[in-house]
């Protein structure tokens, strides 16, 4: 009987320290670790983006105050219970620095293509996009399928260029993302693997 306690103790002890242990890592996504992430996602912006999301961890209230204005905009978030995924794409999106693109696919052909090259200032060789997209008329690329051949085909071809997508984990019936280098890309879905991801991702 007293071996059966003791072993009942343990697990509870274990599990309790397991807890803490989840607990905490869950803080810390929630604070400044992810202040270096979004400065490896807009690293023109560094100065910017660590100076609005710093007044956020540090103080909500003036956080909200000085970004009044700002936030008018989004006002499709619960403001006041604001994450540190939804403020960063709050800054991202505001820079113009991510795109959204519906589960079904595009608004607009091409756009996409337009937007990568827009924000990387380059010209791209769309090889495997213009293979996909040829002969592929425009329901097929309404479907919610031809979207995830579309992503992936994009991020083949960013690949010679040492480019790659890095989607935001919203919780959306949409695709939110930009492009990184791929050192970066790696450095952020190894430390923020449950926020952030690539292309592998995306299912049918």
């Amino acid at each position: 009987m007293k071996y059966i306690v003791i072993a009942i103790l343990t697990i509870i002890i274990v599990g309790a320290i397991q807890a803490f242990r989840n607990k905490k890592g869950n803080l810390l996504i929630n604070n400044s670790d992810l202040l270096g992430t979004g400065q490896l996602l807009f690293p023109e912006l560094k100065t910017d983006f660590e100076v609005f999301f710093n007044t956020f961890i540090k103080d909500k209230k003036i956080f909200l105050s000085d970004n009044k204005e700002l936030l008018e905009d989004y006002d499709n978030f619960e403001l006041s219970k604001l994450k540190p995924i939804e403020v960063i794409y709050i800054f991202g999106d505001s820079k113009e620095k991510l795109w959204m693109t519906d589960w079904r696919g595009e608004e607009n052909e091409r756009e996409i293509e337009h937007f990568i090259e827009s924000n990387l200032k380059i010209k791209i060789d769309w090889t495997n996009v213009n293979g996909l997209r040829k002969g592929a008329d425009e329901g097929k690329q309404r479907d919610g399928e031809f979207i995830i051949d579309l992503l992936k085909a994009i991020n083949n071809d960013l690949e010679p260029i040492n480019k790659t997508l890095i989607f935001f984990e919203l919780g959306w019936d949409a695709y939110v993302y930009t492009v990184v280098d791929q050192a970066s890309y790696k450095t952020i879905s190894e430390t923020f693997g449950a926020l952030f991801h690539g292309t592998e991702k995306l299912r049918k």
